[in-house]
Order: structure tokens, then C-alpha cells, then sequence
């Protein structure tokens, strides 16, 4: 019987012998080696930030200004030794200029050419990244070469109502380089002991650093904001924000990613540009109210997620309509608003009722 056992465990022990000889003979080095790792780093000349290779779902996904032709881009790229790279069947290397215009599977095979793993290169436009649909058609931007944004939520007391004079800050500082105040200073000037600002406190803030503006309907939305941004004026808007979309994700940059829970949410908005695409016309907006957060993934660090917001022309109609259907053009320090329809009946200046924000 003992004899026995000790049979088993030789043959055991041979076995495990046999065995490890048998792996050491496995292929070794690239040919050996899962293409997971096939391919090290891939980018394309002029993306916005790090390109994501997903191994899972065999996606690479890049960032590209829209300003790029699509139809001719560089792409760079290292693999591992002696794995090589194809599109469309056809050999490529680091360097070769490809068609973007439609859809790229880059293909990376072994060295004994018996696997190969292939990657849907998603190359996508800043614009829809930010979540806007539809081909640009035109755009324009009142940036400056400074920053003019400013977060509602400073610290103050008064933070969760503090559109009015920040949006209005923002507005001096866009007109005034030079201005120097903050969101702070205004609200010291009118209501200190806190609560919503006023269209009238928004309007005589301005006039008091001697900066112009007037007043003009909003009859045809998109028609005002196109003509007063293309003359180098922004707008500041009094709307119901309950009625502008929602998107809660962090690296878009459509609709409000703010809760609003029922009508009657007041607030003020910056309206300092537009893009307009075939499905829809946006406004770009600084909305103030960031609340310390920002974009994430995001292609500029750190930005407030209330800056360059895009609303659509539809939901601010509705949301100014049931609000406050006018706007206040302001034109850069020193200079005259241009206007196409400034309120007046009859020569007499017509009223115009106040309205308030959070």
C-alpha cells in the first residue's frame, strides 16, 4: 500500500515536470504577448487635450477644434515591437495624413499575423463634445483678452441671490478693462442687506460707471442677439431659468447643470455670443451661477461650469416670455448702443415693468 502512495506521488511530480517544460516553450516577446498592449499612444495633430484609448470597448476617442478640416488630419501613433497598424486594409505609420469626414477603424495585428484588434477612432468636434447638435453654420464670441467671468457664489451672505450684481459686474468688466470692482462692491451699492436685484438696479449699476446701454424688445430672439453680438455689444437678459433644459453632465456645456424646481426662478444671464448650427441657434451665455463647480473632463482647466454656457434660442424665448421679454444691450466703455428698435410710442419712451432675479 505504501508502495503505492509513493508510485503516485512520482507520478505526480513527473507530471509537474512535463508540464513546466511544456509552458517554457509558449511563444515569448511580441508574438506572445496580448494586443491589449499592441498599441502604446495615439493622438492627432492639433486635439484639444489626452487622448482615451478604451480597450474595452476598442474605442479611441479624441477632442478637435470644429475650426480643423476634418478631410485631412495627422495622426501619431507608437505600437509595440513588430505590431503594425492598418486602415481600411491599407498599411499605415506615425504621420499619415487620413480622412476624417467619416468613420475610421484603425487596425493593429501581430507579428505572425494571427490576431488583431481593431479600434473605432472617434474623433468628435469641441462643439459636440460640449453636447450642440448640428453642422456650424455661423458664430461669434465677444471674448476678451481677459478674464471677465464671476461666480455668484463668493462666500457672501448674500451668494444664492447674487445674480444681479454679479452678471452686472461681469457686464462693466467686459465694457471696462479697467474695472477693477466685484460682485461684492454692487451688492454693497444696492440692497447690502441682501435679497433679488431689479432690472432698474441692474441698469442704474451700469449707468453709474458711466457705462451705456438701452433697452429693446425681445419680439424676434434670434435676430436681436445676432445683430447686437455682430455690432460688439452683449446683452443681459431677466428670464424664469425653470424653463431652460437641464444636462447634468459635467464635461457639456448645453442647458442649465442646476436644478430649478418650479416657476417663478428669476435670474440673470450674460449673453456675450452665439453659434448657430443647422439644428438649432444657441446663445452663449455666462451664467453665474457656477456654485464653485467645473467642467469635467474639460478642455480649458478649471473652468466654471457657468462659463460659456449654450441655452437655445427656444427655451430662452419661452423662459423670457413668461419672465421679462426684454433685453439690455450694453456697448463697450465710451462707446453708443446701436439698436434697431429702442422702446418708444408715439416719441414718449414706454414704460417698462421691473423684473427680478436670484
Amino acid at each position: 500500500m505504501k508502495n503505492k502512495f509513493y508510485l503516485l506521488i512520482l507520478l505526480i511530480f513527473l507530471f509537474s515536470i512535463l508540464s513546466c517544460k511544456k509552458d517554457s516553450k509558449q511563444p515569448t516577446g511580441p508574438q506572445g504577448m496580448s494586443l491589449e498592449n499592441g498599441l502604446s499612444t495615439f493622438s492627432i495633430n492639433g486635439q484639444l487635450f489626452t487622448t482615451n484609448i478604451d480597450t474595452v470597448a476598442n474605442n479611441i476617442n479624441i477632442v478637435l477644434p470644429h475650426t480643423l478640416d476634418f478631410h485631412n488630419l495627422t495622426i501619431n501613433f507608437t505600437l509595440a515591437s513588430q505590431v503594425s497598424a492598418a486602415i481600411k486594409n491599407v498599411a499605415v505609420s506615425s504621420g499619415s495624413t487620413i480622412d476624417f469626414s467619416k468613420l475610421v477603424y484603425f487596425t493593429i495585428t501581430s507579428a505572425d499575423k494571427k490576431r488583431s484588434t481593431t479600434f473605432l477612432i472617434n474623433a468628435q468636434t469641441d462643439l459636440a463634445y460640449y453636447g450642440l447638435t448640428g453642422n456650424l453654420i455661423t458664430a461669434k464670441s465677444l471674448n476678451k483678452g481677459y478674464g471677465y467671468y464671476f461666480d455668484q457664489w463668493d462666500g457672501s451672505a448674500s451668494a444664492a441671490v447674487n445674480c444681479g450684481p454679479t452678471v452686472s459686474t461681469m457686464a462693466i468688466k467686459w465694457a471696462d478693462s479697467t474695472f477693477s470692482k466685484k460682485p461684492v462692491d454692487a451688492r454693497q451699492t444696492y440692497s447690502p442687506q441682501g435679497g433679488w436685484w431689479s432690472t432698474r438696479n441692474v441698469t442704474d449699476y451700469l449707468n453709474l460707471y458711466g457705462i451705456n446701454n438701452e433697452t429693446d424688445t425681445l419680439s424676434n430672439l434670434d435676430s436681436l442677439v445676432k445683430a447686437n453680438i455682430d455690432k460688439n455689444q452683449v446683452i443681459i437678459l431677466c428670464l424664469d431659468m425653470f424653463f431652460v433644459g437641464y444636462d447634468d453632465l459635467a464635461n457639456q456645456h448645453v442647458n442649465k447643470f442646476y436644478l430649478t424646481s418650479a416657476p417663478g426662478w428669476g435670474h440673470f444671464l450674460l449673453v456675450k455670443g452665439y453659434k448657430q448650427t443647422t439644428s438649432n441657434f444657441y446663445l452663449e451665455v455666462y451664467d453665474p451661477y457656477s456654485q464653485g463647480l467645473e467642467y469635467y473632463p474639460s478642455i480649458i482647466p478649471h473652468e466654471p461650469r457657468g462659463q460659456d454656457r449654450y441655452y437655445t434660442s427656444t427655451d430662452i424665448k419661452t423662459a423670457t416670455n413668461t419672465w421679462n421679454p426684454y433685453a439690455y444691450v450694453i456697448a463697450p466703455k465710451g462707446q453708443q448702443v446701436s439698436i434697431s428698435a429702442k422702446i418708444n410710442v408715439n416719441g414718449i419712451r414706454k414704460s417698462i415693468p421691473i423684473a427680478f432675479g436670484r
